[in-house]
């Protein structure tokens, strides 16, 4: 809704404005925050960084606006509910954060609360959260420093902070005991796996041996060991690999798998197969420097643009990493022993602590499909 119209102009005239200019603005949404960014040639940046703060502290949501918008994210929610792998990557973070937490819930939503909601709270919301002292704004380009600074200064001066607590992310805790729940998907021809716990914040130490020890599970080469083992030694699955992701609340490391519904038992095994191998047995040398070299070799080609280049620098600011964090990575990489990859999946990869959520289509007759874990 910040882009679908402001104090200044309405959604038409807005874009035709960035149309005119050649530009781009938008707004993406995430567990932890809103990113407002916009592209555009060096010498229309003024005019982009005003439009910029008009769209983030200004916006209007007028009514129509938002019954556009309101069935956009509908649709949206219903093409997710009608997603295996979308609905397993949700049952699962049901299972993992509890109700009323932050990271419980679709980053898309409810449909009640989709349907319910109203411009009061819009508004409401905008100005109690939206506020300078929360936030962060990054330039990169072909811009003298100081005169961004100034234009910058000079445009988002008058922002004024609400009153308003900051919203903190509690902990959780794994399950303690592994549990499980199995969704229909009528129609549907394939089943998705999700296997997960909650594990670090962003800034905890053990977060970077954690993430290369997720490489090595599941991202190197053809996705890591669980590729190699779950989709091409064993064909059990379309897909298979892993993903640790880490915010400024409790994070998660998942392995997911899209998989023939006759699968589904013999590919959680080996998932959990893996999964142990890693927390029992040391990780070679050759696949410690793979990781290192997935991971290093990963930065140039995520920095390419400008555009990568300020996000890189708001995720800096916005997890208090310090600016030259990517100048000490290659030295904080080289330091971590193959050793340490089994104390951060014996500490976190808990398989009988794991939570799994699996959604397919109705099993065959005369098949039942296992009982959930509690």
């Amino acid at each position: 809704m910040l882009t679908h119209g402001t104090e200044a102009r309405n959604f038409d005239a807005l874009n035709e404005e960035l149309d005119a200019l050649g530009a781009a603005l938008s707004v993406s949404v995430g567990r932890d925050a809103v990113d407002v960014s916009a592209t555009c040639l060096r010498d229309d940046l003024p005019r982009i960084v005003e439009l910029l703060a008009e769209v983030a502290l200004r916006p209007t949501f007028p009514e129509d606006e938002l019954e556009r918008v309101r069935g956009q994210a509908l649709t949206a929610l219903r093409q997710a509910l009608n997603s295996t792998r979308a609905q397993a990557d949700y049952t699962l973070r049901s299972l993992l954060y509890p109700p009323g937490h932050p990271y419980h819930h679709r980053v898309l939503g409810t449909e009640e609360g989709l349907r319910e909601m109203t411009r009061e709270e819009l508004v409401d919301f905008h100005w109690r959260y939206y506020r300078p002292d929360q936030a962060y704004l990054a330039v990169a380009g072909g811009v003298p420093v100081e005169e961004a600074w100034q234009l910058i200064e000079a445009t988002f001066a008058s922002w004024e902070p609400s009153e308003t607590p900051e919203l903190a992310i509690p902990p959780v805790e794994p399950p303690p005991g592994r549990v499980r729940r199995q969704e229909t998907l009528p129609g549907k021809s394939q089943a998705d796996i999700a296997l997960g716990l909650p594990t670090v914040p962003r800034r905890h130490p053990d977060y970077e041996t954690l993430r290369l020890a997720n490489i090595v599970l599941g991202r190197l080469g053809m996705m890591g060991r669980l590729g190699a083992s779950v989709r091409e030694r064993l064909g059990l699955a379309y897909y298979a690999s892993s993903t640790l992701e880490a915010g400024i609340g409790p994070g998660l490391w998942m392995a997911y798998a899209g998989v023939n519904p006759v699968n589904i038992e013999r590919a959680i095994e080996q998932i959990i197969a893996e999964v142990n191998r890693l927390r029992e047995e040391p990780v070679d040398q050759r696949e410690l420097s793979d990781a290192r070299t997935y991971l290093l070799g990963s930065l140039p080609l995520g920095l390419e643009t400008s555009g990568a280049i300020a996000f890189l620098a708001l995720d800096l600011a916005f997890y208090d990493l310090g600016l030259d964090y990517v100048d000490r990575l290659p030295d904080l990489i080289g330091s971590i022993a193959a050793e340490q990859f089994q104390e951060v999946a014996r500490r976190y990869l808990d398989p009988e602590r794991m939570a799994i959520a699996v959604v397919g289509p109705e099993a065959p007759a005369g098949e039942t499909s296992p009982a959930p874990v509690a």
